[in-house]
C-alpha cells in the first residue's frame, strides 16, 4: 500500500475560522454577525503564525502530524511538519514547494488562486466567505472550547477538493482554533491551531525555498 504523505491541500493553501449560540429565530443573523466580524477581523491580518496539529481520518487510516505554519499576505506561506516525520511547505507567493527530506523528492508547482475557493483564501488577501459560501451554524460537532462557535460552510459552486467545512471561532478574538475539512469521499483532515500571534514581523528568507543538492525534482 502507498504510504500517504499529506501536505496543506489546494483549499487549504490560502487559508482558516468558529463561535457556538443556540436561538432558532435568530441563527441567520447571528451567523451573518460571525462572519462578517470573522471577516473582517483577517482582512486587517497581515501575518500571523501558529503551532498547528493535523489529524487525518480515511476508512482505513488515521494520522496525526504536528507542527509550525505562518503565512503572509499575498500569497507567502511556510508550513514545516516537525512530528512523527520532517516535512515542509513553502510558497513565495508565485510557485509552492513541498519537501520531504526523508524521500529526497521536491515537487514545484505554479500557486495557481484563480477559482479556488477556500475559507483561507482571505487570508492571503483574496475571497469573501459570504459570497463564496452557504453558511450555517454546525450543531453536530462538539467545540474544543464550550464559549466557541462552530460554523458549517457549503460551496456554492462544487469543489473536487471537500464537501463542506467546519470552522471553530474564538467567541473573543474572532481567530480561528480549528478547520474541519470533509472529502467528498468522506476522508476528514481536522487542522487545530495554537499560540497564534498576528501581524508579526517575518523575514523574506522564510517563504523562500532552496532546493538542496541531490534530490528528485518533480514538476506539477
Amino acid at each position: 500500500m502507498r504510504r500517504r504523505t499529506s501536505r496543506p491541500s489546494r483549499w487549504l493553501i490560502l487559508g482558516l475560522l468558529v463561535f457556538l449560540l443556540t436561538g432558532a429565530p435568530a441563527k441567520a443573523e447571528t451567523v451573518d454577525l460571525v462572519v462578517s466580524r470573522l471577516q473582517e477581523k483577517y482582512e486587517g491580518l497581515e501575518s500571523f503564525s501558529a503551532e498547528f496539529e493535523q489529524l487525518f481520518q480515511s476508512r482505513v487510516l488515521q494520522l496525526k502530524e504536528s507542527g509550525i505554519v505562518m503565512m503572509e499576505k499575498p500569497g507567502k506561506m511556510y508550513w514545516e511538519y516537525q512530528q512523527p516525520t520532517s516535512k515542509f511547505f513553502v510558497a513565495d507567493g508565485q510557485r509552492a514547494y513541498f519537501y520531504v527530506p526523508r524521500d529526497r523528492q521536491v515537487i514545484v508547482s505554479d500557486l495557481d488562486l484563480s477559482g479556488v475557493q477556500t475559507p483561507l483564501l482571505f487570508l492571503l488577501g483574496k475571497g469573501n466567505i459570504q459570497e463564496d459560501f452557504r453558511v450555517e451554524l454546525e450543531e453536530q460537532e462538539k467545540p474544543l472550547e464550550p464559549t466557541n462557535t462552530l460554523i458549517k460552510l457549503m460551496p456554492k459552486q462544487p469543489q473536487a477538493d471537500f464537501s463542506f467545512l467546519i470552522l471553530e471561532v474564538n467567541s473573543s478574538s474572532y481567530l480561528i482554533r480549528r478547520l474541519v475539512v470533509v472529502e467528498p469521499i468522506g476522508n476528514r483532515n481536522e487542522y487545530i491551531l495554537r499560540n497564534f500571534r498576528e501581524n508579526i514581523r517575518i523575514p523574506d528568507k522564510q517563504f523562500v525555498f532552496e532546493v538542496p543538492e541531490d534530490v528528485e525534482l518533480m514538476s506539477r
